[in-house]
């Protein structure tokens, strides 16, 4: 692709940058919504959901947290940047989501009030798989409708599953119509006493071990929390509609290591059968193309072997060169040599599957912080 990735993804009003953990979302992230920053002048905001709070590090802020935080333009500059827009960026509060998602879409703010005062309800982020993957939808739903923003970056979650993100407006959904919860919200100790004679050893043992007034609550914040269901199962479809749209673009990230490529590999064969839409795909920490040079790799089998190089190089530098020197240096270039063609023979399979544009980021020695890096990044996009 000629204009290069910050060209066509800034044209879009949300990117999802997905994929297994440890390959750079953050990083990668980061740096793609300072890249669409230099390009177009638009408010960007880089949205992390990453509870290591990578991306504080990476921006060079101290701190990060839900309010959304303007880098300066001219720590941007110093970076060399360039930035023509504005970039902002902000992590995603759990606690702070929930809130706002319960006080959307319960009945009444009495109801709401039951819920984010119960007990349980303290729990209940980390009470079904996809917990972050779905409050990274409702807070990036949320802060697209805001129209805030003209380009919103998300940075997934590390998950477990490539499809926990995907699949998670329909997690809630299980939750709150599970077929126990309901069991368990036949009302108040009355309608558990009324419940037939197989369920009364269960009872019998969970009044000791927690107490009536325990499983009383319980039920009660069971009956609140299915109030939602309906609204919510209809916002999960309005997400879906969104990640569907051609407003939305997804970028998915690996490396080229065997399981974070097959993550990446299934990632982007699913994200077809949901009708989301791939964008692109980024390959981080890539070998340099010299690797592969086929002079350099015959070059290398030379060394240590052929007493005239050795004898060459101890002219030259005017220190003795032995062969059983140069011969480590043959065989570790030869190993990287094998690494690198195998890595190209991977991203060439990568882009014949994705049939999208494939962007290589360079493996980069060293800690990956700050703006400086973020830019260099940036560049080989």
């Amino acid at each position: 692709m000629s204009e290069g990735l910050p060209a066509t993804l800034g044209r879009l009003e949300v990117v999802v940058c997905c994929g297994s953990g440890g390959v750079g979302k953050t990083t990668i992230s980061a740096a793609l919504a300072m890249a669409i920053t230099a390009r177009y002048d638009k408010r960007v905001l880089v949205l992390t959901i990453d509870p290591a709070r990578r991306l504080a590090t990476a921006l060079g802020i101290g701190k990060l947290g839900v309010d959304p935080v303007v880098v300066p333009k001219m720590r941007l500059h110093k970076a060399g940047a360039t930035p023509k827009g504005e970039l902002s960026a902000a992590m995603l509060d759990m606690k702070t989501v929930w809130d706002r998602m319960v006080y959307r879409y319960a009945p009444s703010v009495d109801v709401a009030g039951k819920i984010v005062g119960n007990k349980f309800y303290q729990g209940i982020s980390e009470a079904f798989v996809g917990s972050h993957e779905f409050m990274a939808m409702e807070a990036l739903y949320e802060l697209h409708s805001d129209r805030e923003y003209d380009c919103i970056v998300v940075d997934t979650p590390p998950s477990r599953n490539a499809l926990d993100f995907l699949e998670a407006p329909t997690r809630f959904n299980d939750f709150a119509g599970a077929k126990l919860l309901s069991w368990l919200a036949g009302g108040s100790r009355f309608g558990f006493r009324a419940m037939n004679f197989a369920a009364r050893p269960f009872l019998s043992i969970a009044d000791r071990l927690v107490g009536s007034d325990v499983l009383d609550e319980l039920a009660e914040f069971v009956k609140h929390v299915q109030l939602l269901q309906g609204s919510v199962q209809r916002h999960a479809n309005e997400i879906y509609r969104l990640m569907r749209s051609p407003a939305v673009g997804f970028v998915v990230v690996t490396t080229l290591e065997p399981a974070a490529y097959r993550e990446a590999e299934f990632f982007a064969t699913k994200l077809r059968e949901f009708s989301m839409p791939l964008r692109a795909l980024v390959v981080n920490r890539v070998l340099p193309d010299f690797l592969r040079d086929a002079d350099a790799a015959q070059a290398a089998t030379t060394l240590g072997t052929d007493d005239g190089i050795a004898a060459w190089l101890t002219h030259l530098l005017g220190e003795h060169v032995s062969s059983e020197t140069l011969a480590p240096i043959g065989e570790l270039f030869l190993a990287y040599h094998r690494i690198a063609t195998r890595d190209a023979r991977q991203l060439s399979r990568l882009a014949a599957l994705g049939e999208v544009p494939v962007a290589s980021v360079p493996l980069i020695a060293g800690d990956v912080s700050g703006l400086e890096a973020l830019a260099h990044i940036g560049a080989a996009f």
